[in-house]
């Protein structure tokens, strides 16, 4: 059973987790709050450190009155965290929603809120809220109404979609990138559990694992943002710069295996998908010796082919990936399309050749 001792070590931890969480509030604020994905962080952190200081308080409450006011405090962050958590993720891979889906996020914490100040009217949200009579301790026990459950499958929505939104980024990223990522999801797998626990009951007297169970979220979020830079610019810049290249542009390793292309080689290999990444170059050039030629050359060079019944003219160059020891580890191979300029100076020489 749980004695005062417990009661007390109870306390610290749940303190302790709001502690790390502000302090990750207010180091994001001073250190990345520019970095997409920073802004959700810090609402969420400081949103998670409101919930969890106020459930420190529910705790340390010696009546039902007591209690049922901390809680409400807690219901003013809580609802919001798993929104601000998938924000977060969604801006770390660098995609926006639309404002209005965002807006459309936030429609079922507000009628969480609503519904649970008002729940003596209709008890949507609880059916019943009363004082345990088997713990050592002051501890309400709650019988979730339908909305409840409806909030916490949001909930379990909202942290699924995350991580999925996060695993979809593990194999077009580097070694790097994947540890973040691995970490974060690992964080975002730990209030699952212990949602999963507190809503059938197995948790000791009914004690909400929720503020501690997010200060291990934030321990693994806070390990990525220190030793990884979790919100360092390189995934983002990855997306909008290299995707908008104009010029085909494709890294090859040392054993010219596909590590990386962007949008504008599926041109001119259209046989590159997501699956061609590990794969040998020559596998997916379907047969074209000459492009084969130039590549296993290494040296910069025009190419021509048809693209959609036109003639279209490229200048293939090649940049290698050296290491920290300026060691090559790979290539970089650019195609950059001249077929302006191929006929400009074939119009050129018409002309010339006309005044002749």
């Amino acid at each position: 059973m749980l004695n005062g001792v417990d009661r007390i070590a109870t306390g610290i931890i749940v303190i302790m987790a709001g502690v790390l969480s502000l302090f990750l509030c207010l180091f994001a604020q001073l250190r990345i709050k520019d970095a997409p994905g920073a802004k959700p962080y810090i609402l969420v952190t400081l949103l998670s450190s409101i919930f969890t200081f106020s459930y420190a308080f529910e705790l340390s409450s010696t009546s039902l009155e007591q209690i049922i006011f901390w809680l409400r405090v807690e219901y003013l962050a809580l609802p919001f965290i798993p929104v601000f958590l998938l924000l977060m993720c969604i801006e770390y891979i660098g995609q926006r929603i639309k404002k209005v889906w965002q807006y459309a996020l936030f429609i079922i914490p507000f009628i969480t809120i609503f519904l649970h100040y008002t729940n003596d009217l209709h008890h949507l949200y609880y059916k019943s809220m009363e004082l345990r009579s088997d713990s050592p301790f002051q501890i309400i026990k709650l019988v979730g109404g339908p909305w409840f459950y409806v909030q916490s499958l949001f909930l379990f929505l909202c942290v699924m979609i995350s991580i999925i939104i996060l695993l979809k980024q593990v194999k077009k990223s580097s070694f790097r990138f994947r540890m973040q990522i691995s970490m974060m999801v690992a964080g975002l797998l730990i209030p699952i559990i212990a949602n999963y626990y507190y809503i059938n009951g197995l948790s000791s007297y009914g004690i909400d694992l929720g503020p501690v169970s997010m200060s291990i979220t934030f321990i693994f979020h806070g390990a990525a943002l220190l030793t990884f830079q979790m919100f360092n610019v390189a995934p983002i810049a990855r997306e909008t710069v290299f995707e908008s290249m104009k010029e085909g542009v494709i890294v090859l390793n040392q054993q010219g295996l596909i590590v990386d292309y962007n949008h504008g080689m599926r041109k001119v290999i259209p046989l590159l998908d997501e699956h061609s990444i590990g794969k040998s170059i020559t596998s997916v050039l379907n047969g074209n010796h000459h492009l084969k030629e130039i590549i296993d050359l290494k040296q910069d060079s025009d190419f021509n082919c048809s693209l959609s019944g036109k003639m279209v003219h490229y200048h293939i160059g090649f940049s290698p990936v050296l290491n920290k020891s300026n060691l090559p580890i790979g290539q970089i191979i650019t195609f950059a399309n001249v077929t302006e300029r191929v006929l400009m100076l074939e119009k050129l020489k018409q002309l010339a050749a006309w005044t002749d």
